[in-house]
């Protein structure tokens, strides 16, 4: 696989801090009745959002787990505005069993350096 650039870095602008959306997914249904076979059919169009935002130069980090009693996930993305944090996070496949709500982050500090699995999200 061959090296790739890394997704580029949004500076902050003067005294303000760097912007990033986080999109926060919760599963629509609790653990108890929640159909994973659901959740793994939809994995492979995850990817491919992923791999989207990715090339774009949205992404900045992503991952899953779950709330107290419900499937979860994170995506972090760098977006203009807070209409374009919509329209990429409607693009995920995940909304289709669950729901996403946008929050604003102003990163104060941030040491995101996790790239083992990059090789998933670049075509080779």
């Amino acid at each position: 696989m061959e090296e790739t650039e890394p997704t580029p870095q949004a500076e902050p602008a003067g005294d303000r801090l760097q912007e990033v959306y986080a999109l926060i997914w919760r599963a629509g249904e609790p653990d108890d009745v929640f159909d994973d076979a659901r959740f793994q059919e939809r994995i492979p169009r995850l990817m491919e959002w992923l791999r989207g935002l990715h090339a774009g130069g949205h992404l900045v980090a992503c991952g899953g787990g779950g709330f107290e009693n419900h499937m979860g996930g994170l995506t972090l993305i760098r977006a203009g505005s807070h209409e374009q944090a919509i329209e990429l996070s409607a693009g995920s496949p995940m909304n289709e069993i669950g729901h996403t709500e946008i929050f604003l982050w102003d990163v104060y500090f941030a040491d995101l350096s996790e790239k083992r699995t990059l090789p998933n999200l670049v075509r080779s």
